[in-house]
C-alpha cells in the first residue's frame, strides 16, 4: 500500500509540474506576441544560404574553392 501511495504522490507532483510548465509556456508565448506587436516584428530571415560571390569574395577565389570541393567529392565516394 505504501508503494501505491508513493506512486500516486510522485505522479501528482509530475502532473502538477507539467501543468505549471504548460501555463508558463502559454504565458511566455502571449508575452512574446505582445512585445512583437508593440515593437514591430523583425524581418524574416530567409532559409536560403547566403552566397557572397559578387560582393564579399572575389569570383576567381569562389571558382577555386568550388573546383576543390568537386575534386574532393569525386575522389572520396
Amino acid at each position: 500500500m505504501s508503494g501505491i501511495n508513493l506512486m500516486v504522490t510522485g505522479m501528482g507532483i509530475v502532473f502538477t509540474f507539467l501543468l505549471i510548465l504548460v501555463f508558463a509556456m502559454k504565458g511566455m508565448s502571449k508575452f512574446a506576441m505582445f512585445v512583437t506587436e508593440r515593437h514591430g516584428a523583425p524581418e524574416r530571415v530567409s532559409s536560403q544560404p547566403v552566397i557572397k560571390g559578387q560582393e564579399g569574395m572575389r569570383g576567381d577565389l569562389v571558382a577555386v574553392i568550388a573546383a576543390a570541393i568537386n575534386s574532393y567529392r569525386a575522389t572520396h565516394r
